[in-house]
């Protein structure tokens, strides 16, 4: 029998042994990789932040709870964090205020930088977690196996690759992804009859829709408010804003949004597919009745799943490590550029195999810490919005408002229980402390 903890070390050995060799850049430019990118690079770069945990995980939630009324929930929310997005990237200068300036200082910047990087390991912590989750209670596989292979895998393409790295191997992601789940589920459906999904979705919840009005209100302020705040403090998004050229800029962020619309319809309209066919009630039941059943449709949940949350974590740990790369970078003047990039890779592995341990660890409490970051993401969001109103992002009043948020999300997820009233909560204090703030500017 082979011993595949063996294999695993000697290949993590072997990343190790060859960690310069794997990661070819010999300058932190090579590793960011500045250069200007068009349409087709652009839209690729906007799409893949869009791969989350949330995107991955409510879909399915929110179809259980709401039935067809989830299509229009992911209908309209890439349509209005669209239009937000176009009026905050329609200027280099709107964009470059944004980012944070490590090289300047400033606390206000600190704070920024802090944020951007508790957002990146917050979205790679869950991501791990839904990884360990999927091996030991779907696959019923130890789940450090699979937290290993994945980070690994994510370690080695992105977190080694650098920016070309994320952009290459995650656009092969984002094509099979979008190819494999939208036509399958059209050709389900096209197999099947649409009349026949739909009257056995009229017999198993008394009608097409679920839930109350004001239910489904919440559950489209959880799923806008979180991954708004997952892409507005993504460092990797804004970088990939800047390197569009200006000319196709507003172009890519259509297309990317349409085909984000397209992939929550093609999860939503799945999961109504399997409530046809199942008497699962809940997502786990949902996931695990697709997982254990003999169908093409197992491997197919899988690789996109799996994809899905690997381009989610390429583009997170790439955040994580360019923010600590510039920091190191601007404190180590008289130190070789080459020197700080094998820092950074180390430090990479570090953060993976802490990420990799909590995330198994967590696993079993998903539910329990989830809200937390939940409430995280939503008040992280809030000061963007205010670009809105005042044509300005001020970063003070970011640092200010976000920082005390997420010190306060521990008790605003203790406290409520219902988690699709955390990220309402917690948008609507930050958006009180945010006025606050401002009145004393």
């Amino acid at each position: 029998m082979v011993d595949w903890y063996l294999l695993l070390f000697i290949a993590f050995t072997l990343v190790i042994l060859f960690i310069d060799k794997i990661g070819s850049q010999r300058s932190v430019y090579e590793y960011t990789n500045k250069k200007e990118v068009g349409l087709s690079g652009g839209t690729f770069s906007l799409v893949i932040p869009y791969m989350t945990g949330a995107t991955f995980l409510f879909p399915f939630f929110f179809t259980l709870k709401g039935g067809a009324s989830s299509f229009f929930i992911f209908m309209v929310s890439p349509l209005i964090l669209y239009s937000i997005l176009r009026n905050m990237i329609d200027s280099e200068e709107r964009t470059a205020e944004i980012l944070p300036d490590q090289i300047t200082g400033g606390k206000e910047n600190v704070i920024t930088i802090l944020i951007f990087g508790i957002s990146s390991i917050g979205s790679i912590q869950i991501q791990t977690a839904l990884m360990a989750m999927l091996f030991r209670d779907f696959l019923h596989q130890p789940a450090i196996l699979g937290v290993f292979l994945f980070l690994t895998f994510s370690f080695v393409l992105f977190g080694l690759g650098g920016r070309d790295g994320v952009n290459k191997v995650g656009s092969l992601l984002l094509i099979g992804i979008l190819f494999v789940i939208s036509f399958t589920i059209l050709t389900l459906y096209l197999q099947t009859g649409t009349g026949v999904v739909y009257q056995q979705i009229v017999k198993t919840y008394n009608g097409l829709f679920n839930g109350s009005f004001e239910t489904n209100i919440l559950y489209f302020l959880t799923f806008f408010l979180v991954m708004s705040g997952q892409i507005f403090t993504s460092y990797y998004f804004w970088e990939s804003v800047k390197a569009i050229r200006p000319n196709h800029r507003i172009s890519a962020l259509r297309y990317s949004s349409f085909s984000w619309t397209a992939l929550l319809l093609s999860f939503t309209g799945f999961s109504l597919y399997l409530m046809a066919h199942t008497d699962a009630f809940t997502a786990l039941e949902l996931i695990e009745s697709v997982i254990q059943s003999n169908s093409i449709m197992s491997h197919i949940f899988i690789y996109a799943g799996i994809s899905m949350l690997a381009a989610g974590t390429g583009h997170s740990l790439y955040s994580m490590l360019t923010i600590y790369l510039q920091i190191r970078s601007a404190r180590q003047t008289q130190r070789s550029s080459y020197h700080t990039l094998k820092q950074t890779y180390l430090f990479g592995m570090i953060l993976m195999f802490v990420i990799g341990m909590a995330g198994i660890q967590l696993s079993a409490s998903f539910t329990e810490w989830l809200p937390y970051f939940v409430s995280f993401f939503s008040s992280a969001a809030v000061p963007f919005f205010y670009v809105l109103v005042k044509k300005r992002f001020s970063r003070r009043h970011f640092s200010l408002t976000a920082g005390m948020m997420s010190v306060a999300g521990f008790p605003i997820s203790i406290m409520i229980n219902e988690i699709w009233l955390v990220a309402p909560t917690a948008a609507a204090l930050t958006f009180v402390v945010h006025m606050i703030g401002s009145k004393f500017n």
